[in-house]
């Protein structure tokens, strides 16, 4: 009763074939989906330099107590340069960091000699700046 399985079913050793590159290719598949989930935080990190979009994230306004410290950054307070807001683009600036509580975002002119003064966004387009005493 030795019967090979092809003379039985005609088709049978194309089946196979058939289901083992069925079965390579949704392996192929799997494995693809697993690479792409276990790089998409990389892939899909989202980088702005810039203040567009940017929350105003000065609580109190500054310009009602102008003699007081705003706040401080890399260990040096910062106070009001002017109580006039600078209507710069939010393009316009770039982030220099956070304040020492990590609350407050900071900004740099593009165009800006200075490094010490800090420009702080209290609106769309308009920036407080401030310095270091």
């Amino acid at each position: 009763m030795d019967v090979d399985t092809s003379e039985q079913f005609p088709g049978a050793n194309w089946a196979i074939r058939l289901m083992a590159g069925f079965l390579a290719l949704l392996c192929l598949v799997a494995w693809s989906a697993w690479l792409d989930q276990a790089n998409r935080e990389r892939d899909e990190r989202i980088s702005e330099p810039t203040a567009v979009a940017d929350a105003v994230t000065l609580s109190p306004d500054p310009r009602e107590k102008p003699g007081r410290e705003v706040l401080r950054w890399k260990g040096q307070p910062y106070f009001l340069q002017t109580n006039e807001p600078a209507k710069i683009g939010d393009f316009d600036v770039l982030k220099a960091g956070k304040d020492d509580s990590g609350k407050v975002e900071l900004y740099q002119a593009k165009k800006q000699k200075d490094v010490r003064l800090a420009l702080v966004k209290i609106a769309p387009n308009e920036f407080l700046r401030l310095t270091p005493r």
